[in-house]
């Protein structure tokens, strides 16, 4: 007799997913793991639940369908906190899955005991408890949740009782196949039209794409670059959304950041135009420093009262730019020569020289080396400061990072998520020695489930973002340092093949053996600590 574990399988499955990540805890989900190979999705055992909610989270934003994260009762639902939290800031759509006791367990019991829906209400879009009687009700709507309007997080609590229970014939409904239908803009809708005018009357507008464009998907950004082209204007992009308009185009000024070079230029702008730009992706917390009028264009309304645009229009992504694209004037007031400038002042700095290898060149080498479509990821820490700057992004989704919570221990799950979206597609992933010292059971994860992915840690023995600003406060360096540890044996025991690198020609050599050897590889890159001293205009985490 199927339980009601099988029907939550058969939403998922219906829905089109295709893994659930997670680290089992108990009762509910044994049943959920069981339930779901009689539906062919492909439980991925994590090394711990933060891990699997960032896999799930990629996921989500890798494909446009909510992933799927399961975690135990009590310490496993606390454990996942951290990679929810991040999916949470970076818009992504994905179901956490909790084991939870029984109601009349829970009444009784205090060990392990939490209220996981507390937990999880300030960093989710919504939670739930599954219960008999609405079973699939309740998985669709997180699922639909977890999509609609700006993506995020849903949480469902899993009660031992309800997913161990038989389920009668009638808790499975028909397979959910609604075509579903957004109003869609049009040229005579009067929001578009006040964009139209407006964007008419300036000559040297100036575009700011964010995350919620490649949230919408291909069909929207696809209608970007085909407005952005047409308007002939200058794009930065915030570090979600680079690679929405090839990094390597003309008009492509490189990220958003909110350092001192990008306020000069946008004073010879007349005219800002926010595409999918979410508040979170400010550098600058609750600050926008910016006084010309601004064009807004999303799936949301703006309710921070931070950016006041001038004029709004909030519709399908697609529709809104697809129309401007076809209506807008293209701006005379820049010229080649004013882009060229500013790209080139941007990258003046960001290579300083010094001895051994500096972190620059590394990131500049991989870059060459990785082809257009290939896919890299950042922790936080100062190589992700450094690359969010010189790293080109030539695709859409080809750069995964934490950008709205800025967390380290990101880079390798996002990586192997990535990986298993786009099989056939290099995955480059950039961590710290700090980063990759708290993902290192993950190295075991990625060998097991056969997913190769080429991490390059930037080994300079330090937190290094935290030993600058010791630094820079004349204080000691305390907290900040960590022994030498030989990664290349750490990672050799995982199964994974690994080199240490000192040179610009070691680091090419790994890199082009890595990538052509299909497997999983890991280069411990020896880093000259000092090589990350930027240029004013980069702005740190």
């Amino acid at each position: 007799m199927p339980t009601y574990a099988d029907v939550v399988t058969s939403v998922l499955a219906d829905a089109g997913i295709e893994f659930i990540f997670g680290v089992p805890g108990s009762l509910s989900s044994v049943e959920l793991i069981e339930a779901a190979s009689r539906r062919d999705i492909r439980y991925v055992l994590c090394s711990n639940e933060s891990s699997a909610a960032v896999m799930a989270a990629t996921y989500g934003i890798m494909t446009g369908r909510p992933g799927v994260c399961s975690t135990g009762v009590g310490p496993g639902a606390s454990a996942a906190v951290l990679g929810v939290a991040n999916g949470w800031l970076e818009r992504a759509p994905f179901l956490v899955l909790t084991d939870r006791y029984g109601d009349a367990q829970f009444r009784r019991h205090k060990r392990q005991r939490l209220d996981q829906d507390r937990l999880y209400q300030p960093i989710t879009k919504g939670t739930f408890k599954l219960a008999a009687d609405s079973a699939a009700v309740t998985m669709r709507r997180a699922l639909t949740l977890s999509t609609d309007g700006r993506p995020g997080p849903v949480h469902v609590d899993m009660p031992y009782d309800v997913m161990l229970a038989e389920a009668p014939e009638e808790a499975f409904p028909p397979s959910n196949r609604t075509e579903r239908y957004i109003a869609s803009g049009n040229a005579g809708h009067p929001g578009l039209e006040a964009a139209i005018r407006e964007i008419g009357k300036a000559e040297r507008p100036a575009v700011i794409v964010g995350l919620q464009v490649n949230r919408a998907g291909e069909e929207a950004n696809r209608a970007f670059v085909a407005f952005a082209e047409k308007l002939g204007a200058p794009v930065f992009a915030s570090l979600a959304s680079k690679g929405t308009l090839p990094e390597n185009h003309p008009l492509s000024m490189g990220t958003f950041r909110g350092a001192p070079d990008e306020k000069d230029f946008f004073e010879k702008a007349d005219l800002l135009i926010t595409a999918g730009f979410d508040p979170v992706e400010l550098f600058a917390p609750g600050f926008w420093d910016h006084s010309q009028p601004v064009v807004s264009l999303d799936e949301v309304p703006q309710l921070d009262d931070l950016i006041r645009p001038r004029v709004e229009v909030v519709g399908n992504l697609a529709d809104s730019l697809r129309i401007l694209s076809e209506t807008a004037t293209p701006c005379t007031g820049w010229n080649s020569e004013d882009l060229d400038s500013f790209k080139n002042q941007r990258r003046a700095g960001l290579y300083p020289s010094g001895k051994g290898l500096m972190p620059g060149a590394l990131i500049r080498i991989a870059r060459e080396i990785l082809p257009d479509n290939g896919i890299m990821t950042a922790d936080a820490g100062s190589h992700k400061v450094l690359a969010s700057d010189i790293w080109e992004v030539r695709r859409p989704l080809g750069y995964l990072t934490s950008s709205g919570l800025g967390s380290m221990a990101v880079s390798l799950p996002a990586g192997m998520a990535a990986k298993l979206v786009e099989p056939a597609t290099p995955v480059l992933c950039l961590t710290g020695d700090g980063g990759f010292l708290m993902r290192l059971g993950d190295l075991e994860t990625a060998v097991r489930e056969n997913i190769p992915v080429v991490i390059v840690v930037f080994n300079d023995g330090y937190l290094n973002l935290i030993k600058m600003k010791q630094d820079t406060r004349s204080f000691a360096r305390r907290g900040t340092d960590f022994a030498g540890t030989d990664y290349v044996a750490v990672s050799k025991g995982f199964g994974f093949d690994a080199v240490r690198v000192e040179s610009e020609e070691a680091l090419r050599d790994a890199l082009q053996n890595a990538f052509a050897s299909g497997g999983p590889w890991v280069i411990d890159a020896v880093i000259n600590p000092d090589g990350y001293l930027v240029s004013k205009n980069v702005r740190a985490e």
